[in-house]
This record gives C-alpha cells, sequence and structure tokens, in this order.
C-alpha cells in the first residue's frame, strides 16, 4: 500500500504541474495543438512513474494525416495515458460529464480538446455526439478516441459496446480504427489498490470502412468490430 500511495502522490503532483502547462498552452495556441502534444508528455510520465512501458503494434494501419475514430477497450485507468501516449495522432477522448467539473484537471482535458458526455441523460448523450461530428467534419486535424463499452470492466473481460462511435462513424464518413489493449489490466484493474509494473500493447487494427454499412446495419458495424476484439483481446486469467 506504501509503494501504490507513493506513486499517487508522484502522479498526482506530475498532474499539477502539466495541467496548469496545457491550460496555458490553450490560451497561447487557440488551435489546441499545443495543448494536445504537452497532454501526451503527461501520460508518458504518468507511465515512467508507474514504471509502465507501452508497445503500439500496427502504425503501418493507418496514415498519419488522416481522421479516425479510435475505439478500444477499457479495463484500467491506464488505458487513458497508454492511448494518449501511444497513439501520435492528435485526438480528443470522450469522457465522462463528472470530470468536467473537476477544478483544473477538467479544465486541462477541455484545453486538450476532449468531449464531456453524460451517460445517463440520452438526450445530452446525443447532442454531445452532434457537436462532435459537426467539429470533426469542420476540423479534419482531429480523430476522436473512445473507449467502446462505456465504463471500464471490473473483471478484464470484454464488455457489450455502446453504439455511439459507430453512429457517428456512420453520420460523418470517418473510419473506425480498432485499437485493443493488452495488459492493462494487470497494471491496475478498476477496484484494485496497488499498480504493478508491465507492459501494455496497443494493436492497432486497419480501418474499418463505414461506406460498408448503411444506417440500417449499424448493428452489424458493431457486431463485426466486436468480433474483431474478440479475436485480438487476450482477458485476464
Amino acid at each position: 500500500m506504501l509503494h501504490y500511495f507513493l506513486i499517487i502522490g508522484t502522479i498526482s503532483l506530475w498532474t499539477a504541474v502539466w495541467v496548469l502547462l496545457v491550460i496555458l498552452a490553450k490560451i497561447v495556441d487557440r488551435s489546441g495543438g499545443l495543448a494536445h502534444r504537452l497532454g501526451r508528455r503527461w501520460a508518458w510520465g504518468v507511465l515512467k512513474i508507474s514504471n509502465v512501458k507501452v508497445e503500439v503494434e500496427g502504425f503501418e494501419n493507418i496514415e498519419e494525416n488522416d481522421q479516425y475514430i479510435f475505439i478500444s477497450n477499457h479495463t484500467s485507468a491506464y488505458d487513458i495515458p497508454s492511448i494518449y501516449w501511444g497513439i501520435k495522432h492528435k485526438h480528443g477522448m470522450l469522457a465522462k460529464k463528472q470530470l468536467k467539473y473537476v477544478p483544473f484537471f477538467g479544465w486541462a482535458m477541455w484545453a486538450a480538446g476532449h468531449y464531456f458526455v453524460d451517460r445517463k441523460n440520452h438526450r445530452a448523450a446525443l447532442a454531445v455526439m452532434e457537436q462532435v461530428a459537426m467539429q470533426m467534419s469542420a476540423n479534419k486535424d482531429n480523430s476522436l478516441v473512445i473507449f467502446a463499452e462505456g465504463t471500464r470492466s471490473e473483471d478484464g473481460q470484454l464488455q457489450r459496446f455502446k453504439k455511439g462511435a459507430f453512429i457517428l462513424s456512420l453520420d460523418t464518413g470517418i473510419p473506425i480504427v480498432p485499437v485493443i489493449i493488452n495488459g492493462a489490466h494487470k497494471a491496475m484493474g478498476k477496484k484494485q489498490r496497488r499498480i504493478s509494473a508491465t507492459t501494455i500493447t496497443l494493436t492497432i487494427l486497419p480501418p474499418m470502412d463505414p461506406g460498408a454499412y448503411s444506417a440500417e446495419k449499424r448493428d452489424q458495424y458493431l457486431d463485426d468490430a466486436t468480433a474483431l476484439f474478440v479475436k485480438h483481446y487476450k482477458p485476464p486469467q
């Protein structure tokens, strides 16, 4: 427990510094590009402090300047810095609304280009997704990361995917790129009070073309993506 609290304390201090830098960066660069780059350095530091390494497979499957909707499984708080550091594209994440109101941290997330959704209010969530669609259509430099299950899995097993990412892909024509995260649950599961040194692997699969599906076949789109995660994800024993 001492080791756990030492790491958490160090991460908290590290985060406090970078939160202020990210907020200031948004003032200097309204596009959010500088804030995003600083956010990636924050993620690198969190991983370094925790002795958690990230390896990325499949960079050859995506183009550096193309726009994507990245979807991932979600088993650990370490999914966020792993994706943020491992995916080089400028991107925002879809996060729960409660984080928006965390002093400074929520402001930094906004400055870095993340989006906040109310999971309990379906109408509000749809409005946010419409806003995301408009912003992504207007700014082709921004990609998006969505944890398709909506919340962290407690036991590390895959949960049912939500439809939001697939509807957004069909509405905008932006391809979905599955990013399978293996090893994060070992680093720290949802209810664990320990942080284990380990290696997290991100496997980037080829983009899924929304043009191959109609709005009526969005469930098939979701099912096809789920099948890829079932094939490549290695749940904890």
